[in-house]
């Protein structure tokens, strides 16, 4: 019988939390190394999507699968600390109301503008070139112009 690795012998779900958890202090330490005003949790799940996204890394992201699943459908609970926060701090936000609404409202039509920007953006590319991929439209082979 041959040798399996140890990684093989863990349960899923202890395999998948050990990936969580590297790819959070790996987080963490490029926060404090690189002195980044990015929190290292972030760091550590755009960590995860990257590896995600590549054909090479994409087997350790499925194996956290075991561990994230159970993770994502109590993801309600872990709003419980930033709502005890947000009672504690009532005080403060009361104060500060105004740039706080005017931070998340000006954000919110900021990116609202962007998105559909990008969008038109992207749907007029997509417009050339199916355009292109269709040829020039009949009666313009002999002036030999497109119309767009």
């Amino acid at each position: 019988m041959g040798r399996m690795s140890r990684a093989a012998l863990l349960p899923p779900v202890l395999l998948g939390l050990v990936i969580l958890l590297l790819a959070q202090m790996v987080g963490l330490a490029l926060e404090t190394l690189l002195g980044l005003p990015i929190p290292g949790v972030v760091l550590g799940l755009v960590l995860i999507v990257v590896l995600g996204l590549l054909r090479p890394t994409r087997a350790v992201v499925r194996l956290a699968d075991p561990a994230a699943t159970p993770l994502l459908q109590h993801l309600q609970l872990l709003f419980v600390p930033p709502g005890v926060g947000i009672v504690l701090e009532l005080q403060n936000l009361a104060e500060n109301a105004l740039p706080i609404a005017l931070a998340v409202g000006g954000s919110f039509v900021l990116t609202l503008i962007v998105a559909g920007l990008l969008l038109q953006a992207l749907l007029r590319r997509q417009d050339r070139r199916r355009s292109a991929a269709d040829g020039p439209a009949p009666g313009d082979a002999e002036t030999g112009e497109a119309t767009v």
